[in-house]
């Protein structure tokens, strides 16, 4: 082809004909320039075929994470307030020293509140998947995008306070280390394989008065009361961008199957 273009021009230029040369070699030149810009379309259209099903692909995937995120936090949160809950209770009992003011439940408090510790662990697997491949840019929503990096960002203060819940959640124990399982009614020791035992009241008034003079418990109590009421309130709030990011991943399915 390029040969047969060729000789045209060459007897254009034997025949003296200057004019429809040149009017020849522009008209080639412009073919050549046409064709390349329409393989350059159907290239860059390619590519972008590519691109949109690698989006689905990415949006499908956070869609997943995100559904196991709401129910991550849904359940921990749940969790979390009974944890603030049974230590406030624990809290009011010993600031009463009134061995008979929700006596049957001191147990349940104890264990339930001052040794409980939950720690969500979302899943950012495909977020963190993006960033390290660099097909983060893949995504079209910026806002998406913003979310994501709040999402990850908010979830690395969370553990900020590990130490110390770690430190105060060793200290509790410790004080509470001679109650043992004195009060534990024989429905739960039966759960936890136990045997039977007679309740020994006399005992039982010992350890509490022991307890509630106990100068080393308020002060950790309270403030493990505070540390867990504030990771209730990141719970929520993680809770509260969970869903926003799976409606924003699913309104851009949603454009995208349309």
């Amino acid at each position: 082809m390029i040969i047969f273009f060729r000789k045209i021009r060459q007897n254009l230029l034997l025949e003296g004909k200057i004019g429809k040369y040149l009017k020849y070699a522009i008209g080639e030149i412009m073919l050549v320039v046409i064709g390349i810009l329409v393989a350059l379309y159907i290239n860059n259209w390619n590519e972008k075929q590519k691109e949109e099903k690698s989006e689905i692909v990415i949006l499908k995937s956070l869609q997943k994470d995100f559904i196991e995120n709401k129910k991550i936090y849904s359940d921990i949160i749940d969790n979390q307030m009974l944890v603030v809950e049974n230590c406030k209770s624990l809290i009011e009992c010993l600031e009463r020293k009134d061995l008979n003011y929700k006596r049957d439940s001191i147990i349940s408090f104890i264990y339930y509140g001052a040794f409980n510790y939950y720690r969500a662990e979302p899943i950012l697997g495909s977020y963190q998947a993006l960033i390290g491949s660099g097909d983060l840019k893949i995504l079209k929503s910026e806002t998406l995008k913003s979310k994501l990096a709040f999402f990850s960002s908010e979830i690395n203060q969370g553990f900020e306070d590990e130490t110390l819940s770690m430190n105060l959640l060793n200290t509790l124990h410790y004080e509470f280390k001679s109650i043992g399982t004195l009060f534990l009614d024989n429905r739960i020791r039966n759960t936890i394989g136990l045997n039977k035992v007679k309740k020994n009241i006399e005992l039982q008034d010992k350890k509490l008065k022991e307890l509630y003079q106990n100068p080393n418990i308020l002060h950790p109590l309270a403030m493990k009361t505070g540390v867990e009421n504030n990771r209730l309130k990141l719970y929520v709030k993680m809770l509260e961008y969970s869903s926003e990011i799976l409606n924003l991943v699913e309104s851009e399915l949603e454009e995208k199957n349309n």
